[in-house]
């Protein structure tokens, strides 16, 4: 039976469980998931395997890479020969000689890299520059370059690590830390990043300031393939899903701390998130109002009207600064050169204005924010 036609009969088999086909015990979505994982990693194996001669690259390349002997030919007013070296039972390596004048193999000159030849699929991976215009489709080389396979390697272990991991960290083995290293990552954490990452959340959110407003946590893998080997650059093109599922078990055993740290401090980001939104008197809720009020407009400029002590003054003022958090005062450098130097002269030379100043954003005669009476806010899109 082919590898595709094992593929089939799998995924057949699993839709027919998940349908129930009146069994007790239906597949679960997780099986599914599952089978969509195993065809990824395997998509080259199943378009390419039993594969006619029609699927081969088209070019130069065509017929030569099952055959024997080198390919020579001419291109740009080059003359190139191309040559496979045996590696082992599944490999052939490629290398390739250019001249810019005469035929043949030259004396002394050297055989450069270009390629590995699959003889099990018939592809070529690991492409170099030399040999892409010997195909008609180099596009499909460039996929299966060393780069892009690892991209393709760290993107199916992150997924696959998250799926086994499913947000919940009672799929781990342990449930509290014990090594050092973490219990001082998590203090620090505590310390300088939960409040700030939690204000970022709320800003980033389309909370309102209400006790059902959660911080919402999802586990993300940081699984990063370290730099490819021959060995196990070879291994992961003879058997991709073998592979990732080994580079998986591998991450999720090694970094049990490091996956509940994750965990511990989401809790602390919504802690700090719940006594935000506990706490109508935080300056941030200005902040949010005012970023909200600001981005549903087109406006770039827009008129502000502070007040400080006492002293109110109106100007113009560039509107992105108004969209984004301030985290404490706003840059007077956004004010229109003329404004700039009254509110200089009104309020003194290098003082700032915060959020808490402004009592009104006006676009286009609208008010788009306006502070009122108690603190609260009134907007008007």
């Amino acid at each position: 039976m082919t590898e595709r036609m094992k593929l089939y009969d799998e995924l057949c088999r699993v839709l027919t469980d998940y349908e129930g086909n009146g069994s007790e015990e239906p597949a679960a979505a997780g099986d599914l998931y599952d089978m969509l994982v195993k065809i990824q990693n395997l998509w080259e194996d199943v378009i390419t395997a039993d594969s006619s001669p029609d699927s081969e690259p088209r070019g130069v390349l065509t017929g030569w890479l099952t055959g024997a002997g080198p390919v020579e030919y001419e291109r740009n007013g080059y003359h190139f020969t191309l040559i496979k070296v045996r590696k082992n039972a599944d490999f052939d390596y490629l290398y390739l000689q250019k001249q810019y004048h005469g035929e043949g193999i030259e004396r002394g000159d050297k055989f450069e890299y270009a390629g590995v030849y699959c003889r099990r699929d018939r592809l070529v991976y690991d492409s170099q520059y030399a040999i892409r215009d010997l195909v008609d489709e180099p596009d499909e080389l460039r996929e299966r370059e060393a780069e892009e396979l690892h991209k393709r390697l760290k993107a199916a272990v992150r997924k696959t690590v998250e799926y086994a991991i499913g947000n919940d960290r009672r799929n781990l083995r342990i449930t509290e830390l014990s090594a050092e290293r973490e219990l001082e990552k998590l203090e620090r954490f505590k310390e300088y990043s939960a409040g700030e990452q939690a204000r970022k959340a709320y800003l980033d959110s389309d909370d309102e300031e209400d006790n059902d407003a959660v911080f919402h946590f999802t586990y993300q893998c940081d699984y990063s393939p370290e730099r490819w080997t021959e060995d196990s650059l070879l291994a992961y093109i003879l058997d991709p899903y073998g592979y990732v599922n080994a580079e998986t078990d591998a991450y999720i055993d090694s970094r049990q701390e490091a996956i509940l740290s994750d965990f511990l401090e989401s809790d602390m980001v919504a802690a700090a998130y719940a006594a935000i939104i506990e706490n109508p008197a935080n300056p941030v809720h200005r902040v949010k109002r005012i970023m909200r009020a600001v981005s549903a407009s087109s406006a770039k400029t827009v008129t502000v009207t502070v007040r400080k002590d006492g002293a109110e003054f109106t100007f113009k003022a560039e509107a992105g600064q108004y969209r984004s958090d301030c985290t404490n005062t706003y840059n007077d450098w956004h004010i229109a050169a003329a404004d700039r130097k009254e509110f200089e002269r009104i309020f003194g030379r290098g003082i700032k204005y915060g959020p808490e100043d402004i009592i009104r954003i006006e676009y286009a005669r609208s008010v788009l924010y306006e502070a009122v009476a108690g603190g609260e806010v009134a907007e008007d899109a």
